[in-house]
């Protein structure tokens, strides 16, 4: 393995390049040097928080991915308003501990150990070397699929600038991020050049991506029922987007199923969120499929078994709704149209 080594401000400094091979490694030092003569420029001693994630999202930007820049950005934050803009070297072991028991009463493990490694990254780039707080359980969300019941009444007080998106959820199976424009999220959102209301088809691109790999297009049916709410949202949202920005997306979502009178953790301990709008119509394309999870798991875009089984609740009862049901175009029981697989395509095929 090939080290970069320089002095800086009168200490040694190293990093390793990554490269075993002598030319690539080569090719790691303009942004080594980059790196080096920015730390130069900011002593440790006299760095802020504020400014060293400023640096640090910078960096990421230019040698990763903008996509990438954001999520460091947004975990980095959460730890800016837990310690205030304090310089980097009052950052100790103990008060990154706090951040951490203080981040699992909140989000899933996977997403603190994120933040954690995130943060101590930028430490380490700076020249503070702490270790990672032992890794303790954090809040895992058990989801469940919506009941036909609990759909009707969603959709019957949901308000008519949130229900073609959560018609589409339902339809599609789509994630929140695929569909509207999210802060914490670097992904592109459904376009209006994606929605084919002709040909009653959509095309939705996974926000699931890493930076560099290739995605995967699901390109699905468009109930009949659904093309009126989405021809109007189209026709009254600005740009190219076909849904803007949802700022307060999970009060908004919390709300409805206030007025609607559904619990959103029930006595298992199963929650609702706009995501289980994905496991519903996860467990209604189980259900068209004959249970074939291979089918079931390029209809919802996953890459393992394992994730397409958490959404599969085929204890659940069935869910006997129409989109029908949530337009004033007729009151017909039974699966929409939406529950076929139109097409499964590379993103390169495009």
């Amino acid at each position: 393995m090939w080290i970069y080594q320089c002095t800086i401000n009168g200490k040694v400094w190293s990093r390793s390049t990554g490269q075993t091979d002598r030319k690539r490694a080569e090719r790691e030092v303009p942004r080594l040097r980059k790196l080096a003569q920015l730390l130069r420029e900011q002593p440790n001693a006299s760095l802020k928080l504020s400014k060293a994630i400023v640096n640090e999202v910078a960096r990421i930007e230019s040698d990763v991915s903008i996509g990438q820049a954001q999520r460091v950005s947004y975990a980095l934050r959460n730890f800016l308003r837990f310690a205030g803009d304090i310089p980097l070297e009052r950052i100790t072991p103990e008060m990154i501990e706090r951040f951490q028991r203080k981040r699992l009463r909140e989000v899933a493990r996977a997403t603190v150990d994120k933040d954690i490694g995130y943060l101590l990254r930028m430490l380490r780039m700076h020249g503070f070397n702490l270790s990672k707080p032992s890794p303790k359980r954090g809040k895992f969300t058990e989801q469940r699929a919506f009941t036909a019941d609990e759909i009707d009444r969603f959709f019957k007080v949901c308000p008519d600038r949130l229900k073609a998106l959560y018609a589409l959820m339902l339809a599609t199976g789509a994630r929140l991020a695929e569909l509207a424009p999210l802060s914490r999220s670097g992904h592109v959102a459904l376009l209006k050049s994606e929605v084919d209301l002709t040909a009653r088809r959509v095309t939705i691109r996974s926000a699931k991506n890493r930076s560099g790999m290739q995605g995967k297009l699901r390109v699905l049916p468009l109930p009949e029922e659904l093309a009126p709410l989405l021809e109007r949202q189209i026709t009254r949202a600005d740009g190219p987007h076909v849904f803007g920005p949802l700022p307060n997306s999970h009060r908004d979502f919390d709300h409805i199923l206030m007025r609607a009178s559904i619990r959103k953790i029930d006595e298992l301990g199963l929650k609702l969120t706009a995501h289980s709008f994905r496991h519903s119509y996860a467990t209604l394309m189980a259900e068209a499929t004959g249970h074939n999870p291979f089918v079931l798991k390029e209809i919802l875009g996953h890459k393992r078994l394992s994730t397409t089984e958490r959404y599969c609740h085929l204890t659940a009862p069935s869910l006997p709704f129409s989109f029908k049901e949530i337009t004033p175009l007729g009151r017909e029981r039974g699966v929409g149209k939406g529950c076929r697989i139109l097409e499964i395509e590379s993103e390169t095929a495009t």
